[in-house]
């Protein structure tokens, strides 16, 4: 069994004066270019191999000296842990001079590694001799290192040296280095967003999104094209109803279909948003640069998601108070040039954390567009003051979980239960539970600045780091939400937030009706008999299941089988103060959830026989379905043992294969350390990517694993 040896942090701060040194960084990949040595390197997105960085000072070295590389983008990655121990497992570094002869040195081995080495040289260095940094050393057999799977414009890695004597790491400005990270060909699929509502015969504007494999968006090829019924620009139908437009590739044989579209009909339009995703903070992303400006974001979430609202939201911390004064101004400008009532409409927000027990993290968004900076050390009733009348606080999952004990229902009207960190819905049946009137929303608590994307595979941003010696991957966006409102401003959608006429997607844009007595999701009836539910989807693929949910009860659950589902049926519930919402699952992977409505119950039903909201169907997996995911178990069962603790892994059961939008994935069903688990591996990238859920199901069943919210917290 491997032992993990303890993480090591560290810091390299450059000060002084300037030191002569030159350096480059080169990729050798395992498929495809590979890029380098220069001091700038292009390389494509996801892609497997060796990063090697050559360091040579243009003075003598004494001995005792130190070389420093360290990033200055945090949120660009190597990896998301060096490590120096195990030369078979992934991103092994080491150190050598030019002969070949190892150095000492020493390199970040906790999550989010920002320093590749600092590297000792015992016998000093001559002018023009190189230190050579190996990343994702394969020599020792392992699978090497592989380039982050979304792109990024240009990532710094900064060189210095420390001399004998010294106590800061001077720089050394032309050694520094830098990469750009671009889409990896060839397109891999098309997304095509069309407005969630039309008139009847109103001419229609999609937006195509070609991406990669990794999910990077891509230029679309010249014979992609979406024809209307006669060969003309697409068009609603005349008649009321719904309906979707096709994309056609004739070069690469790729086909997409849209959205689908309601036309004509009802009182609300469907309208999709996303709220939390982060830009520019000066302190998590640490510069303004072409990844993180939030003009950036705005413009991305309206001309490439194809969003109808959009919400930036920078973390704001409290041990840095002062911060958010030297760039609140560029969010609000930002979000004053590019709103536009009738097409997009902009929002402005923050994530404010504090410790669990004391709120933990919550979203801020106001109203108007010209709200006053933020103050990091608010504490959570500070924050429901203040943002009473102005905004709104929307909990949710993050580094530090909002708890429900410090709820304010005046201005908690949403609760963020699904997020690119995963499924929470334990986390909205906590807050139900409690008698909190929330309703429930995606958000992707991105950092990649592309708000409104769809799900994809990433390298870090699970849940189980806590479990696990690497992160599990995290899905790097997804999430939205829907808002149903008479109009596209910013009134009308504050108010159908306010109201709770909002529901939750993974990412697929899906039309999802949930009625109870006629009264939409998010509102409150009484009854005192029998109730009359109504459902109807329509999904962005074949529908799996759907379930109607009573409290901590399932009432029903619903074979799928095509995109359409609608179904009606009569329930007599309990007793009390009653909420039921619906949860959608898709056999794509991909989910929606309705806000709830609460009924006023006085008919004198019963729980009696019901099983829990999270009780799997004992159901054992189809033949053909359990053989395929089983094709993938030996190399999972390989990963784990090269790069986990696979005394920790037990009972592993192939379940299913998966065709989603991110790609075909094996499903496991395993434990981890006695815990039910699900395991989602993506076995089509050159360096396969691990991804665990808790339970046998993927909605959210469950406390994620390694999460310090004890429950005497939230009972408080």
């Amino acid at each position: 069994m491997r032992q993990l040896p303890p993480e090591r942090t560290l810091a390299v701060d450059f000060a002084g004066e300037a030191f002569a040194a030159a350096a480059t960084i080169a990729f050798a990949a395992d498929a495809g270019p590979g890029a380098g040595p220069a001091r700038h390197v292009t390389v494509q997105a996801g892609r497997r191999g060796t990063w090697t960085i050559r360091f040579a000072p243009r003075g003598d070295l004494p001995p005792g000296s130190k070389v420093a590389l360290a990033k200055i983008e945090n949120s660009f990655r190597f990896a998301w842990r060096h490590q120096d121990y195990w030369p078979d497992a992934m991103d092994y570094v080491t150190v050598a001079d030019g002969q070949g002869r190892p150095l000492p040195f020493v390199c970040d081995t906790c999550g989010k590694s920002k320093v590749p080495a600092v590297v000792t040289l015992p016998d000093g260095l001559a002018a023009g001799e190189t230190v050579v940094v190996r990343l994702g050393d394969r020599r020792g057999g392992g699978p090497g290192s592989y380039v982050q799977p979304n792109g990024y414009a240009r990532a710094r890695i900064a060189a210095g040296v420390v001399l004998p004597g010294d106590d800061a790491c001077r720089p050394a400005p032309d050694a520094q280095v830098s990469v750009t990270v671009v889409p990896c060909p060839p397109v891999r699929r098309y997304y095509l967003y069309a407005p969630a509502a039309a008139a009847p015969g109103q001419p229609l504007a999609p937006t195509v999104m070609p991406v990669d494999i990794n999910g990077n968006v891509m230029d679309a090829a010249p014979g992609a094209v979406v024809p209307g019924p006669d060969g003309g620009p697409p068009a609603a139908p005349p008649t009321e109803g719904v309906c979707r437009l096709t994309l056609r590739d004739e070069a690469s044989g790729l086909t997409a279909e849209s959205n689908p579209i309601r036309v004509g009909g009802g009182p609300f339009n469907v309208y999709w948003g996303e709220l939390h995703s982060h830009s520019y903070d000066g302190h998590e992303l640490n510069v303004l640069n072409a990844d993180t400006d939030p003009d950036r974001l705005y413009r991305y979430g309206r001309d490439v998601t194809r969003l109808d609202f959009c919400g930036l939201s920078p973390h704001v911390f409290r041990e840095v108070p002062d911060l958010p004064r030297r760039w609140w101004g560029e969010y609000l400008a930002a979000a004053q040039r590019h709103d536009e009532p009738g097409r997009y409409v902009t929002f402005v927000g923050c994530e404010w954390r504090d410790a669990e027990a004391e709120g933990g993290d919550r979203n801020l968004i106001w109203r108007r567009l010209d709200p006053p900076v933020p103050d990091p050390t608010w504490k959570v009733h500070d924050v429901h003051e203040r943002m009473r009348g102005a905004g709104m606080v929307i909990p949710h999952v993050g580094g530090a979980i909002a708890v429900p004990c410090r709820h304010d229902g005046r201005v908690e009207t949403l609760c963020e239960m699904v997020s690119g960190h995963g499924q929470f819905e334990w986390f909205a049946q906590a807050y139900l539970a409690q008698g909190c009137k929330v309703g429930l929303v995606g958000s992707s608590d991105g950092h990649n600045g592309t708000p409104g994307h769809p799900r994809r595979v990433m390298m870090s941003g699970g849940r189980f780091w806590d479990a696990l010696r690497r992160r599990d991957s995290g899905w790097g966006g997804g999430p939205v939400l829907a808002a149903l409102a008479e109009r596209l401003d910013r009134d009308c959608l504050w108010q159908a937030m306010r109201a709770r006429r909002v529901y939750a997607s993974t990412g697929a844009r899906g039309l999802l009706d949930f009625r109870i007595n006629g009264a939409v999701m998010g509102s409150e009836i009484a009854a005192d008999r029998e109730v009359a539910i109504e459902v109807s989807v329509d999904g962005t693929a074949a529908i799996e299941c759907v379930d109607l949910i009573r409290g901590d009860r399932r009432v029903a659950r619903f074979a799928g089988g095509e995109a359409h589902f609608e179904a009606q049926l009569a329930d007599l519930p309990p007793d009390g103060q009653v909420y039921y919402y619906v949860r959608v699952e898709q056999r794509d992977g991909e989910l929606l959830w309705s806000s709830p409505i609460w009924v006023d119950s006085t008919c004198g039903g019963t729980d009696a026989l019901l099983p829990a909201w999270n009780q799997p169907e004992p159901a054992a997996p189809q033949a053909d379905s359990a053989a395929a995911a089983a094709a993938h178990l030996p190399d999972l069962i390989r990963y784990l043992r090269t790069e986990e603790n696979m005394d920790a892994f037990s009972a592993i059961v192939p379940w299913k294969v998966v065709d989603s939008p991110m790609g075909a994935y094996a499903v496991f069903l395993a434990k981890l350390r006695g815990h039910r688990i699900r395991i989602h591996w993506f076995y089509e990238f050159e360096m396969p990517r691990l991804r665990l859920e808790a339970g046998d199901v993927q909605y959210g069943s469950r406390r994620i694993m390694g999460e310090k919210w004890a429950r005497s917290i939230w009972q408080a």
